[in-house]
C-alpha cells in the first residue's frame, strides 16, 4: 500500500504547469479577439484582449469572471425575478430596431469623466451589425466601461508622476548650473513670460510640457531684463511726452526744482525730459531757462 503521507504531500505541492497557466491566462483567450483601447498618442485602435491594459490587474481568469459576474449583476432590476430560456420574451431574444434602441445601464463614473459619445455609438452600430440582443450589449457595456474608466485613470496618473520627475530633473539641471541662484532664474523668466505673452503664453507652454524645460527657462531668463528696460523707457518716456510748455513753466518754478534745500532729483529728472521731448537739442538747465 503507498503510504498515506507521502500521498498527501504530493497532493498539496504546487503543480509548476498550472501555476505557470494561472500567470498567463490571458494567453489562453483567442488572438483575434479585441476591445477599443487608446495608444500613447490617445489615438483609439483595437488592443488584442491578451494585451489589453483593462484586464493587466487580474491575476486569473477567475478574478476576471468575478468581475463579469458582478457587472451582470449590476443590470438586474429589483422585483424583476428569475427567467428561463422559455420564458424569455421573443423581443428580448432579437437585437432591437435601431442601435438607438439599445437601453445601456447608468454606471457611476469619476466625476472628471465624460463618455465619447462617438465611440459609444460607433460600440451600439457594431453590436447591431453583429445582432447582439439588448441584455448582450448592457452586460458587455457594464463589464468593459469600468475598466476602460480605471485603465485611463491609471494613465493618467502615470503621466502626472512622469510629468513631476521630468520638472524635478529640469530643477535639478538648473540648481547645477546656478546653485543658489536657481530660483531667482525662475523668477525672472516667469516675469519675462508674462511681459511678452501674458497669460495664455504662460498656458501654452505648460500645456506642451516647454514650461518645465530647463532650457526654455533659461532663455526667458536671458530676455527679462531686456524687457525689463524697455517697459521701464516707456513708463518713463510717457509723462515727458505728456507735458506742455505751460506745465513745464510750473515744474521750473515748483521749489522741488530751484530750491537747492528741497530738491527732488526724481522731479529734476522729470523737467529734464520734459525739456528733451518739447525741445530737442537743447542743452544746459540754464539756457533752458532763458529761452522760456
Amino acid at each position: 500500500m503507498p503510504d498515506a503521507r507521502i500521498e498527501e504531500r504530493s497532493r498539496s505541492m504546487p503543480n509548476p504547469a498550472l501555476a505557470a497557466m494561472d500567470a498567463d491566462w490571458r494567453e489562453t483567450l483567442p488572438e483575434e479577439w479585441t476591445a477599443p483601447g487608446r495608444d500613447l498618442a490617445g489615438k483609439e485602435i483595437q488592443i488584442p484582449l491578451r494585451r489589453h491594459p483593462a484586464l493587466a490587474k487580474y491575476a486569473s481568469k477567475n478574478e476576471a469572471i468575478k468581475a463579469l459576474v458582478h457587472a451582470q449583476r449590476l443590470l438586474g432590476k429589483k422585483g424583476e425575478g428569475e427567467s428561463s430560456l422559455l420564458g424569455l420574451a421573443k423581443d428580448r431574444a432579437q437585437p432591437p430596431a435601431s442601435p438607438a434602441d439599445y437601453d445601456l445601464p447608468q454606471l457611476d463614473m469619476p466625476e472628471d469623466f465624460r463618455i465619447d459619445e462617438a465611440l459609444r455609438d460607433a460600440f451600439l452600430e457594431k453590436a447591431h451589425e453583429l445582432g447582439l440582443t439588448g441584455d448582450q450589449v448592457a452586460g458587455l457595456y457594464a463589464w468593459f466601461l469600468p475598466l476602460n474608466v480605471q485603465a485611463l485613470l491609471e494613465r493618467h496618473e502615470q503621466d502626472n508622476d512622469e510629468r513631476l520627475r521630468q520638472r524635478e530633473s529640469q530643477l535639478a539641471a538648473l540648481r547645477k548650473v546656478h546653485g543658489g541662484a536657481a530660483q531667482s532664474v525662475l523668477g525672472a523668466a516667469r516675469k519675462a513670460v508674462l511681459a511678452l505673452g501674458g497669460g495664455e503664453l504662460m498656458e501654452r507652454l505648460e500645456a506642451c510640457g516647454a514650461a518645465d524645460d530647463a532650457r526654455v527657462v533659461q532663455a526667458f531668463a536671458r530676455v527679462a531684463p531686456l524687457v525689463s528696460e524697455t517697459g521701464k523707457r516707456a513708463r518713463d518716456a510717457a509723462p515727458a511726452q505728456g507735458l506742455t510748455p505751460q506745465r513745464l513753466r510750473e515744474m521750473l518754478r515748483d521749489p522741488r526744482y530751484h530750491d537747492p534745500s528741497r530738491r527732488d532729483p526724481d522731479f529734476v529728472r522729470q523737467v529734464s525730459e520734459g525739456f528733451d521731448a518739447l525741445y530737442p537739442g537743447t542743452r544746459g538747465q540754464e539756457g533752458r531757462r532763458e529761452g522760456m
